[in-house]
C-alpha cells in the first residue's frame, strides 16, 4: 500500500481518448503561445537595440496594440464552444470500479492511529503536524 493515494485514471482511458486529450492540450498551449508572440517579438527588438530594461519595457508596452473587442469575443465564444463540444464526447463506461480506500488503508499509508484520523474527521478544526519532509506526524482536533 505504498503507492500514491492520488487517483490517476489516465491508464484506464483508451489510446484514442488519451491522444485526443493530448492533441487538444497541445493545440491550446500553441494558441496561448501564439497570443504572446507580438510581445516576444517586441521584446526581442528591444533586446537587440541594447536598451535599458526599464526603457525597453516602456517601449514594448507602448507599441503593443490591444486585442480588439471582436477578437476577444471570438476567442471567448470559441473557448466556450470548444468546452461544450468537449462535454459531448462519448463517455466511456466504467468497466471496473476503483478500490475504495478504507480507514485502515489511510492509517497504514500515513502511519497514523485510526483514532487520530477519526478525531480529525469529526472535529470542525484540526491541526495536521508535518515533519521536515512533509510526512504527517499527527492530527490534533480543535473544537
Amino acid at each position: 500500500m505504498r503507492e500514491r493515494m492520488i487517483i490517476n485514471a489516465r491508464s484506464d482511458l483508451s489510446w484514442r481518448r488519451r491522444l485526443l486529450s493530448d492533441v487538444v492540450t497541445a493545440a491550446m498551449w500553441a494558441f496561448w503561445i501564439l497570443l504572446w508572440l507580438p510581445v516576444f517579438r517586441k521584446l526581442y527588438h528591444v533586446i537587440r537595440l541594447h536598451e535599458g530594461l526599464a526603457r525597453g519595457a516602456i517601449q514594448v508596452f507602448r507599441t503593443i496594440t490591444p486585442i480588439s473587442l471582436t477578437h476577444s469575443s471570438i476567442a471567448l465564444l470559441g473557448t466556450c464552444a470548444l468546452l461544450l463540444l468537449w462535454t459531448l464526447l462519448p463517455t466511456r463506461r466504467l468497466t471496473h470500479a476503483h478500490d475504495a480506500q478504507t480507514l485502515d488503508d489511510y492509517a497504514e499509508y500515513f502511519e497514523l492511529d485510526e483514532g487520530e484520523i477519526l478525531a480529525g474527521r469529526d472535529s470542525r478544526i484540526c491541526v495536521v503536524r508535518h515533519d521536515e519532509h512533509g510526512n504527517i506526524e499527527g492530527i490534533e482536533p480543535r473544537d
